[in-house]
């Protein structure tokens, strides 16, 4: 069941099934509440322009590249695209007023609703011009994410979803359970950017059995499998798989008011940050007519 209503004068999709409603509203195609069993999982701001303004785009979708573009350039098909850089000298999730702070068009179908954006050549500094589409569809006890995009000219493509989750409610990440599908990690630098890909035996990163999060993490993990991880905490647990490549968790160490230090955790199912400038990375280019399809399922049931 889909119901429209209105949130701070923005439109608002809510889709319902099952014990598990999502709220969705058209700035940024931003996932403002998701209640399993009556349970609110994710921290929120009470106006929707908040969410833009704080900085940490919070359940939004990111585009048009999730993560980091080293030096805020790359180069395609031999010729160098300059980015404006909105991380040091980096650019992060998209660079400027990106994808999380543009009011997308929805159409609601039965089980889900559809967010579609125009990007035209040039924005932030990609070229193409792109149509961005991102569907939210629950059934059952399952959130489903599924990304799509289509460009008039050869173009890098990365989007993310960066919700937040706080399970319990209590207000910190750390003593949340994690399972990652990962043996290897992006060791990286002080931006931030990939340096090398390592295994995580014998490091803070080895989260192949469940443990407690425990501490700062602001990393992505190369995922072995569709499963990519499994988290754990009050009483609800939450299965996130996808067929993107990595996954960037964030416990938000320094994450702005008004929610504390380690609130929540961000678990982004993504490509490789730098891709772009890295020829060893799993490509992130989409080609003039092809059609970009990506997704990612997030399961809620109750824990033992």
């Amino acid at each position: 069941m889909v119901t429209k209503s209105e949130f701070g004068g923005v439109a608002l999709y809510t889709v319902e099934a099952g014990e598990l409603a999502v709220s969705v509203m058209t700035l940024g195609a931003t996932v403002v509440s998701l209640r399993y069993r009556g349970r609110e999982c994710l921290p929120r701001y009470d106006s929707p322009e908040a969410y833009p303004a704080g900085g940490a785009y919070l359940g939004a979708m990111i585009g048009r590249y999730g993560n980091r573009i080293g030096g805020a350039r790359f180069s395609l098909n031999g010729k160098e695209y300059r980015l404006p850089a909105n991380e040091g000298e980096n650019q992060l999730h998209g660079g400027p007023d990106a994808f999380n702070s543009r009011v997308w068009e929805a159409e609601a179908l039965d089980d889900a609703v559809r967010f579609t954006l125009f990007s035209p050549d040039g924005d932030n500094g990609f070229p193409g011009n792109l149509r961005a589409a991102v569907t939210y569809r629950v059934a059952g006890n399952v959130l489903r994410l599924d990304f799509e995009a289509e460009s008039d000219a050869d173009t890098v493509y990365a989007p993310t979803s960066h919700m937040y989750f706080d399970l319990s409610g209590r207000e910190d990440c750390r003593e949340a359970e994690l399972r990652i599908n990962a043996s290897r990690y992006l060791e990286v630098d002080g931006g931030l950017i990939p340096t090398e890909v390592t295994g995580v035996e014998g490091t803070r990163f080895d989260f192949r059995t469940m443990r407690r999060i425990g501490e700062s993490y602001d990393h992505c993990f190369v995922l072995d499998g569709e499963t990519a991880c499994v988290l754990r905490d009050g009483g609800v647990q939450m299965t996130l798989t996808t067929d993107l490549p990595a996954l960037q968790v964030y416990t938000a160490a320094f994450f702005p008011k008004p929610f504390k230090p380690f609130g929540a955790v961000a678990l982004e199912p993504e490509a490789y940050p730098d891709s772009p400038n890295r020829p060893d990375f799993p490509s992130t280019v989409l080609r003039a007519g092809e059609r970009f399809r990506r997704w990612a399922e997030y399961r809620f049931e109750t824990a033992e």
